[in-house]
């Protein structure tokens, strides 16, 4: 695993690896050096990120691809061989086409603008994040974890979100729901690897 623990995408692979009992051969990509952009790297993931996965023949990039290939080696809750499949998979598509899609511009702009956010990029990422999180809220309404009674790796590539409640100040007032599962998830010893270093 081609890794940087400074990643959210990379941290979800450790978390669901440690879940699994799965011990990970690792190699840390330097990405303040630049290292994800070097030929070397571009040619096992030419979109120059983190994580990267390299089973034999096997290369995969994207986390959420990865974590469905590691928890497909065997028969799991995380990721049973059954139509539960289909949902947990809807639930990871949505955290990365418009969770994660509105978490990255708050990145952006609170991380990487030198001190100088676009305001008006923040304040609409931050209702989308609202938006989507009440989705969230409502779903675990009536669910101990984001696809029913069981962890599933869903609730991983999710959750590693929730890390960022407070650098990125989102707007989590009223989401009880989300905080008794979050609560859950970041105290286990898995779910720990989810937050952010330091």
């Amino acid at each position: 695993l081609y890794t940087n623990l400074f990643s959210p995408n990379a941290r979800k692979v450790h978390a669901v690896a440690a879940e699994l009992g799965l011990s990970l051969d690792t190699e840390k990509v330097d990405l303040r050096a630049g290292e994800q952009r070097t030929p070397e790297y571009l040619a096992l993931n030419p979109n120059g990120k983190v994580p990267t996965l390299v089973d034999g023949d096997t290369v995969l990039w994207e986390s959420n691809a990865i974590l469905c290939y590691l928890a497909g080696k065997g028969d799991t809750e995380l990721w049973p061989k059954s139509a539960k499949r289909y949902d947990i998979l809807r639930w990871m598509f949505w955290e990365s086409n418009h969770l994660t899609s509105a978490m990255n511009q708050l990145f952006a702009q609170k991380f990487f603008s030198r001190g100088n956010p676009d305001m008006a990029v923040v304040e609409r990422a931050t209702k989308d994040f609202r938006k989507y999180a009440e989705v969230l809220d409502s779903q675990l309404a009536s669910n101990e974890n984001v696809t029913g009674e069981s962890l599933s790796l869903a609730d991983f590539a999710i959750g590693v979100c929730f890390g960022y409640q407070v650098p990125l100040e989102l707007p989590m007032d009223g989401l009880d729901n989300i905080a008794r599962w979050w609560g859950r998830l970041s105290t286990r010893e898995t779910g720990k690897i989810l937050l952010p270093p330091g």
